[in-house]
């Protein structure tokens, strides 16, 4: 096989360090705006297999004419560009991954289903972890109800690393941007709503360090699909919950009553400038230059019925950091789910054409058994319906 990741930022490496490690791959592209930067990863991740190309995803000819020769484009950029890069997949008339898009972009994707079905091409739009693992624990705990009422996803984490600074980012800065700023979306009563960001807060324990939290509402790709998903079997609610370091949440809050995650430009002497843009060039600076020390879960609680019973059940995924390689839990479960869902799309263990949502084509206990063999761990218990 050969693969194409694009982007080589933390979660790329994380993907291509996984790629490398699979027999079936042959040669992995790592592909980034700074060709350096996807150089560097390439050397340090992709165990002799991997070569850097400079890729612009704002030109789609160019994009996809290097495209052609892999079989499945793994993006892992900026969810805003995933559908410049769905196109150049289909010029290019190969398979599509990547990991996720914030519900609105994700909705938005489905709209190519069509076009990946005419040219009998698969895209799974949201295959990292959360969205990603937490669609497929949905699809696990859902798969014996006949009836479901309910899907609940929980992400928590925690990290114990001193920073020199009070904020530390895990993941994309201008992502954290959009879900701390950005309207949840909650689907209730069957039907989708808007709620307060980071409203409704629920108490959650999880194991050391994470503990005792509250998780609220934010914006997520799982209320993209989850809901159509189990329609049929009657899905009154779903909802995505997450606990954010509540510094940050304070400084973004802030900044945004200030006016400063705007994306309408403003008049600054004379030059056109958005403010979020201005922000983002700021907090890209302060990045922390050690590595995280974090950890992460992910719960899934799904009630329905089997029959005329009510029943519930939850499950459970936790990551931890590596040191060898270095790489955070958050991008380790983020990663290495995109990287194993290609290499099992190219044993033929994940089959279809069109756009699909993780929960209608990965096979559950193939997929976690892959995560397992990589150190992640898996609980599942009943809870009260």
């Amino acid at each position: 096989m050969k693969l194409f990741v694009l982007g080589a930022g933390l979660m790329g490496r994380a993907v291509v360090y996984d790629l490398a490690g699979a027999r079936e791959v042959r040669e992995i592209v790592v592909a980034d705006f700074d060709k350096a930067r996807a150089a560097e990863v390439a050397r340090k991740f992709g165990k002799g297999k991997a070569r850097p190309v400079f890729a612009d995803v704002r030109d789609t000819k160019h994009l996809a004419k290097l495209l052609k020769s892999s079989s499945i484009v793994l993006n892992c950029t900026q969810y805003n560009w995933n559908l410049d890069v769905m196109r150049a997949a289909l010029a290019a008339n190969i398979h599509y991954m990547d990991l996720g898009g914030l519900y609105h972009m994700t909705k938005k994707q489905f709209a190519l289903d069509k076009d990946f079905r005419r040219i009998g091409k698969l895209a799974i739009p949201g295959m990292g972890g959360a969205p990603g693992i937490t669609n497929v624990m949905a699809r696990a705990l859902a798969n014996p109800m006949d009836r479901v009422d309910a899907i609940k996803v929980f992400n928590a984490g925690a990290d114990v690393q001193k920073y020199d600074g009070p904020i530390a980012y895990s993941f994309s800065i201008a992502t954290i941007l959009d879900e701390l700023t950005m309207a949840p979306i909650h689907f209730v009563g069957g039907k989708y709503a808007a709620k307060p960001m980071l409203s409704e807060p629920e108490p959650g324990t999880f194991p050391a360090p994470i503990g005792h939290i509250q998780l609220r509402h934010s914006i997520h790709s799982e209320l993209g699909t989850l809901a159509e998903s189990f329609r049929k079997k009657g899905v009154k609610e779903v909802f995505f919950k997450i606990n954010y370091d509540p510094q940050l949440v304070a400084l973004v809050r802030n900044l945004a009553e200030a006016g400063f995650t705007s994306a309408v430009p403003i008049d600054v002497r004379g030059v056109k400038v958005a403010p979020k843009d201005v922000l983002l060039a700021l907090m890209q600076q302060k990045v922390p230059r050690k590595p995280p020390l974090d950890v992460e879960a992910l719960r899934v609680v799904v009630t329905g019925r089997a029959g005329k019973k009510r029943v519930g059940s939850a499950m459970e995924m936790w990551a931890d950091n590596t040191k060898r390689p270095l790489l955070s839990a958050v991008a380790r479960d983020t990663g290495f789910p995109l990287a194993i869902a290609a290499v099992m799309h190219g044993r033929g263990e994940i089959p279809g054409a069109g756009v699909q949502a993780p929960e209608e084509v990965v096979p559950p206990e193939p997929f976690f058994r892959e995560l397992k063999k990589r150190g992640f761990t898996f609980k599942r218990w009943n809870v009260k319906p």
